[in-house]
């Protein structure tokens, strides 16, 4: 009412009401408050009562609305009647309007938390069950950093120590040669190390993703400057107790190494979780789909929003690694230094 009392104010008469937009409206009380989410609450009472009665096949688009208006004939008999109720002023039931969208909005509101739940959850349910129940990229990508972290902390240590111990000759050459295959991106080295596993028949395998990265040049020459900086009074005592090479490996450099080791293996993690191009290259059987791979067949198929779930929950190991390892990652860096 203090509308249409705002319309009579505004306009004056029906007439120029009608002008202006555009319409036939007979009385100033035949207009209806405007507003896709605004309705008589009874009205969307009326919708749920109406659809709940009515089977979905039956719901065309041609047949809803007559359907829906001849369910409030029989309802309310009269229209008056359905007028009292609504407190509107419909003419007759063929002028009454649908209020789909109130009810939906009003729907909406009453099931407010269930649709921020599915809306905030569904696409990681669905990363969820694309990745741990469909396939196998989880346990390809676990499998694949158990073995590069363990090659990374027994391989490089014991180059580095057999170069810091045993003064070769060719030492700073054989460090020269490590230090320039850092000069090389790895893309250079992809196609060498795919044809190479091809006539070797290791490809598909745990084996064509960690042999070409077992020895990293950085990592030996890392290693085998700090191993220089422990003092040799350690190994000559080791040396008369009767200690061999592989004891005094393991109880002095490895125990004394434990910072390096944790950067190195550190590294090693982050190198094998991320890695992509590499092992979308050697691995092409979707069995040896490591968790990028799978990321990338993820967002060919599915939208973005999906895509941007997976990559958020494929952040969170990551994260977590440097959140707590943030002490040994200091150690690895101040140590040597310090040395």
């Amino acid at each position: 009412p203090q509308f249409h009392d705002f319309l009579k104010d505004e306009y004056g008469t029906v007439a120029l009401l009608n002008k202006t937009y555009s319409s036939d409206y007979s009385a100033f009380s035949e207009l209806s408050f405007p507003g896709p989410f605004r309705a008589p609450e009874k009205a969307i009472v009326d919708l749920k009562a109406f659809l709940a009665l009515v089977p979905v096949e039956f719901l065309t688009i041609q047949s809803y609305e007559f359907a829906y208006r001849d369910f409030l004939q029989q309802k309310y008999l009269t229209i008056e009647n359905l007028n009292q109720a609504y407190r509107q002023s419909y003419a007759e039931f063929a002028n009454i309007p649908v209020p789909a969208m109130p009810a939906d909005y009003a729907d909406m509101l009453d099931n407010k938390w269930p649709i921020k739940k599915e809306f905030l959850l569904r696409n990681y349910a669905i990363v969820f069950e694309y990745m741990i129940v469909r396939g196998r990229a989880m346990f390809n990508t676990v499998v694949l950093i158990v073995l590069t972290i363990g090659t990374a902390i027994i391989i490089n240590p014991l180059a580095a120590y057999a170069l810091s111990r045993f003064n070769l000759p060719s030492t700073y050459k054989i460090l020269l040669f490590m230090m320039a295959t850092m000069a090389f991106p790895g893309a250079v080295t992809m196609i060498p190390n795919f044809l190479l596993l091809k006539q070797l028949g290791l490809l598909n395998t745990f084996a064509a993703l960690v042999l070409p990265g077992m020895a990293n040049g950085f990592s030996i020459f890392l290693l085998k400057g700090f191993f220089d900086s422990l003092p040799r009074e350690l190994y000559e005592s080791a040396t008369i107790d009767g200690a061999s090479e592989l004891r005094m490996f393991y109880t002095i450099t490895l125990s004394l190494s434990k910072p390096i080791l944790a950067v190195i293996a550190l590294g090693a993690f982050t190198s094998a979780y991320s890695t992509f191009m590499y092992a979308f290259i050697t691995c092409q059987d979707e069995k040896m789909w490591t968790l990028m791979v799978w990321l990338y067949q993820l967002q060919q198929k599915l939208s973005a929003p999906v895509t941007y779930a997976g990559l958020m929950l494929a952040a969170i190991p990551t994260l977590l690694v440097f959140l707590f390892c943030q002490n040994i990652i200091m150690r690895g860096i101040i140590i040597p230094v310090e040395k």
